[in-house]
């Protein structure tokens, strides 16, 4: 029988195998990834990803979220500069977060594949992206309200235009290539000011 692992020794491995499984994913594509080479590669035995992940669908959908917390946590940094303009600080989070997220949709088998997955999942992997954007949303409002940049702001509505322009981006291809961009920003912009009052 093998040895528990510690806390710390969990969260280095679950690190270990998303960095690899990135990798991997970023190299041949995720329908190629098998999870014994992943963990051959990590140096765990096999039956120990599943002490993290159910299968390799949940593993995509962690990977999805792991890159979205890194690049939110980045923007931690920079609230300093929304005080001027929360709202349109917010919109150009969203719209810039929104069409990279295209970018990779196109370019990046890791991104396809979790929209795919998102499409047909049940709601507790949903939640999960819901929650990254929802921690971040809270963390930036909280900033607003000690710096009274403004005066309230519906958090659960303006997480929904992170999710609403997701979906845009993942169906691009159903919109007018000349007109998307624009269209995209409108709805973003449109959200963001209903949901936040100055």
């Amino acid at each position: 029988m093998g040895r528990a692992f510690s806390e710390e020794e969990k969260e280095k491995i679950k690190e270990d195998v998303m960095e690899t499984a990135l990798e991997l994913f970023h190299n041949n594509g995720a329908k190629s990834l098998s999870i014994s080479v992943l963990t051959k590669r990590v140096g765990i035995a096999q039956g120990s990803f599943y002490n993290f992940w159910k299968d390799k669908d949940s593993l995509i959908i962690d990977l999805a979220a792991y890159r979205s917390g890194q690049k939110l946590k980045a923007l931690e940094s920079v609230f300093s500069s929304s005080l001027d303009d929360p709202v349109g600080f917010l919109t150009d989070v969203i719209y810039k977060y929104s069409l990279d997220l295209m970018i990779k949709i196109k370019t990046q088998p890791i991104y396809e594949e979790a929209f795919k997955i998102l499409k047909v999942k049940k709601a507790d992997e949903i939640n999960q992206i819901e929650r990254l954007y929802g921690e971040f949303l809270k963390k930036l409002v909280a900033y607003w309200r000690e710096n009274k940049a403004i005066k309230y702001a519906d958090e659960k509505g303006l997480a929904n235009a992170f999710i609403g322009s997701f979906l845009f981006c993942s169906e691009h291809h159903l919109f007018d290539e000349k007109y998307f961009e624009d269209i995209l920003k409108t709805y973003i912009s449109g959200i963001v000011k209903k949901y936040i009052k100055l």
